[in-house]
């Protein structure tokens, strides 16, 4: 009478690499060919039979292959079933401690999935045994073996090992329950902080930005009110305020330039040192009388209120004093208003 699990589950039979099969044929075998050869095994279309060596027509099957799956090492395992218990002894006694397994290549006939190597039979290499009284004989069709691909001894030279080897105690199996359990409680926790220490970057970055467009929009407060007061000193004209607050706020991402002033270093800040420029310039537009004319400069009032005449007058009188040309004086005049 077969057994439910008398071998042990996972046991090798092929591993991907380049192999002869038993008619001295080459072939080369991918991990994604292994893989496939998992995946297109299905035992309710053909099951393939655990032999003694490679049968040719008519010798019983020890066992059936249920299911097929790939090793961490990227070979072909099997999970077997309806196993023989006198077989089992005696892969058990280390009388059979090959394997062999035997294929379908894609395009043989017999073959349930054309298009994959599909799984034949599952060869235990060793002594003849004797007869196993009850079990079924495999019926296999005329030629249908004609054109099977082998490999001798495919998978591993290690012994299949035995159930009782591998079969962990209630002890055990509770330890590496808590272990696993230690590692998941361990890993949930690694990713709790991560996702807290995550958040806590984003929000550092976050106000680190707010604070930068903070001092940025104070920095251009206090350039644009320099730039203002300049030009009501007379020593920026109304026309470069732009320009002039433009290359203050570029200077001051500018690194200080250090140079020797005799015995000692002065560190200046490009910035800086355009500002006391600028301060310290010699006013660009002239308050009080001009002459010829003695008209009081700017016109009593400003612009406003004055006839086109009068501007025109007191642009050309500003040009002629200020020697600039039509359009700044014009500009000039103007911006008493302001």
């Amino acid at each position: 009478m077969a057994s439910d699990t008398p071998l042990p589950q996972g046991i090798e039979i092929f591993k991907p690499g380049r192999h002869i099969d038993m008619d001295g044929q080459v072939h080369e075998f991918s991990v994604a060919d292994v893989r496939r050869m998992a995946e297109s095994y299905n035992p309710a279309a053909r099951e393939a039979p655990l032999t003694v060596g490679h049968p040719e027509h008519d010798k019983p099957a020890y066992g059936y292959v249920k299911a097929l799956s790939v090793s961490a090492a990227g070979r072909l395992a099997m999970d077997t079933h309806q196993v023989a218990p006198q077989f089992a002894e005696w892969v058990k006694a280390g009388h059979y401690k090959k394997r062999s397994a035997a294929f379908y290549p894609p395009a043989h006939p017999n073959n349930p999935t054309p298009g994959a190597w599909y799984l034949r039979h599952v060869a235990f290499l060793g002594a003849q045994p004797p007869a196993i009284a009850g079990l079924t004989d495999v019926q296999f069709a005329a030629g249908d073996e004609q054109g099977l691909v082998a490999f001798a001894d495919a998978a591993t030279d290690q012994p299949v090992t035995t159930k009782e080897h591998t079969t962990m105690t209630e002890a055990e199996q509770a330890e590496l329950q808590r272990q696993l359990k230690a590692a998941q409680d361990e890993a949930a926790a690694a990713k709790t902080q991560l996702a807290a220490a995550s958040a806590e970057r984003d929000a550092a970055q976050a106000q680190a930005a707010r604070f930068a467009e903070a001092a940025k929009a104070e920095r251009t407060a206090v350039i644009t009110a320099f730039a203002e007061a300049q030009i009501k000193a007379g020593t920026l004209l109304p026309k470069d305020k732009l320009l002039a607050i433009t290359a203050l706020e570029a200077l001051s991402d500018a690194n200080p330039v250090e140079f020797a002033e005799g015995d000692a270093t002065r560190k200046v800040s490009l910035a800086g040192w355009l500002q006391e420029l600028i301060a310290g310039a010699k006013p660009r537009v002239q308050f009080g009388e001009f002459k010829p004319g003695g008209a009081q400069w700017p016109l009593p009032g400003g612009a406003k209120g004055k006839s086109d005449a009068d501007i025109d007058r007191a642009a050309k009188q500003y040009a002629a004093q200020n020697k600039v040309g039509y359009a700044e004086a014009l500009t000039a005049v103007v911006s008493f208003d302001c």
